[in-house]
């Protein structure tokens, strides 16, 4: 059975809309009503993902975004408790205490060459043009990976934030990177490794005396010794 001829008209009915480019059969008006309706979609991407940068991301104790060149990909968090035991006799065993453990995080992080740490119309029409005419974001990529290695080097405290919570006090312990051809070589993923460092630690032991001041006390074994003649001499008259 043969299929049935599908005419197919003329003119294309495509709405000129925003992320519609023009096409064949529409009015020169039209195409250039859909070219700026793709420059306009671009452009509210690119604010839409400036202001999830602001609720995503690895901030420092300023609230600054660290590493403002890259967009969040995904973020992983692990939280777990420690149980204590103790043998018994015949192989048994007593459970006695539990302890949290300090949580891990993993922030999966995009760098694609373009600053998402900026904000406003010009910022994304810049970002727009570059794409556009293939201009090379290599000075952000690099900016990105230099730091990098200068956080996950230092001991400064950290927060991953979400919406939803914000986890404080991780220190950035490691980072691996990679590009590969089927994503593009230009676009650079990292995953960066925190964990949390707890400030608990007090000093107990504050108005302690030096230990040259203390004063002495008699209450050792004394080993026992011939007396002196002198010594001798008077016990003996005492004792007449």
């Amino acid at each position: 059975m043969a299929f049935e001829n599908v005419t197919m008209p003329s003119i294309w009915d495509i709405p000129v809309a925003v992320g519609v480019p023009a096409l064949l059969g529409q009015s020169i008006g039209a195409g250039v009503d859909a070219s700026a309706s793709t420059a306009l979609a671009g452009v509210v991407q690119s604010w839409t993902i400036n202001q999830a940068a602001k609720k995503w991301g690895i901030f420092n104790s300023s609230n600054k975004n660290v590493l403002s060149a890259a967009h969040v990909h995904g973020i992983e968090y692990e939280s777990s408790y420690a149980v204590s035991d103790a043998p018994l006799e015949d192989g048994g065993f007593t459970s006695y205490n539990k302890v949290k453990a300090p949580y891990n995080a993993r922030v999966t992080l995009v760098c694609d060459g373009s600053e998402t740490g900026s904000s406003g119309l010009f910022s994304s029409l810049t970002s727009l043009i570059s794409g556009l005419t293939g201009s090379s974001g290599t000075a952000v990529r690099q900016d990105f990976l230099n730091t990098l290695e200068s956080v996950v080097a230092d001991t400064n405290l950290y927060h991953v934030v979400t919406p939803e919570r914000t986890y404080i006090n991780a220190n950035i312990v490691g980072y691996r990177w990679r590009r590969t051809s089927e994503n593009g070589l230009t676009m650079l993923v990292a995953e960066v490794a925190l964990q949390e460092v707890r400030k608990t630690a007090v000093s107990t032991f504050t108005n302690t005396a030096q230990p040259q001041g203390a004063a002495a006390v008699q209450g050792g074994t004394v080993q026992g010794t011939t007396p002196s003649t002198a010594v001798q001499t008077a016990v003996a008259g005492v004792m007449a």
